[in-house]
């Protein structure tokens, strides 16, 4: 009986890793905030990666991802085939500058970080495969400048060493600890 419900346990956890889908064969022109262009997902492939989704104007959800991804990365602080990725889907107003101030803002280690952005249509694609929705508020100007807001998607999604998505968490929510768990059984994976 004991056997038999560890072995349902294990696979409970199997398959809650199990392949969603796939960026293999998939490549995206993107620039991180160091200004380096970047082939995503390739330049990461050997990485597990957790990806999340912001803007760096938003005011409430993006901030709290950002520290939750944080959380994570200080939990794996010397794991060298980890990436965290944030892309931003505001790519008129987060240059790679200001994903840099952002990263810095946040005091997260940019070594095995990387924010990207890029020309709208390689962002929108990217985030149609990855199933992140986006809405934009209607645009107001003060002293010239646009604001807005984006209603989005609250999620991050853990991509294998392959390009393969294997979870996604709800972004504002998530418990850094099962996520930790998680990316320790896809390092482990050959």
């Amino acid at each position: 009986m004991i056997a038999a419900l560890a072995t349902l346990v294990l696979l409970a956890g199997c398959n809650r890793l199990s392949v969603k889908d796939t960026l293999e064969g998939e490549e995206y022109t993107l620039v991180d905030q160091f200004n380096e262009d970047v082939r995503f997902p390739e330049a990461y492939r050997g990485n597990v990666m957790l990806v999340g989704y912001v803007y760096t104007h938003c005011p409430d959800i993006c901030p709290i991802i950002t520290y939750n991804m944080r959380d994570v990365q200080r939990a794996l602080p010397d794991e060298e085939n980890f990436m965290l990725v944030s892309i931003s889907f505001d790519p008129d107003r987060d240059s790679p500058e200001i994903l840099y101030n952002y990263a810095e803002s946040y005091r997260v280690d940019q070594q095995n970080w990387r924010f990207l952005t890029g020309n709208r249509n390689q962002v929108e694609n990217l985030l149609g495969k990855l199933e992140i929705a986006t809405v934009k508020t209607p645009t107001r100007f003060v002293d010239e400048r646009p604001i807005y807001f984006i209603d989005h998607t609250d999620r991050v999604t853990l991509i294998d060493k392959k390009g393969q998505v294997r979870r996604t968490y709800s972004g504002s929510e998530f418990k850094a600890e099962e996520i930790v768990d998680d990316i320790r059984i896809l390092l482990s994976e050959l």
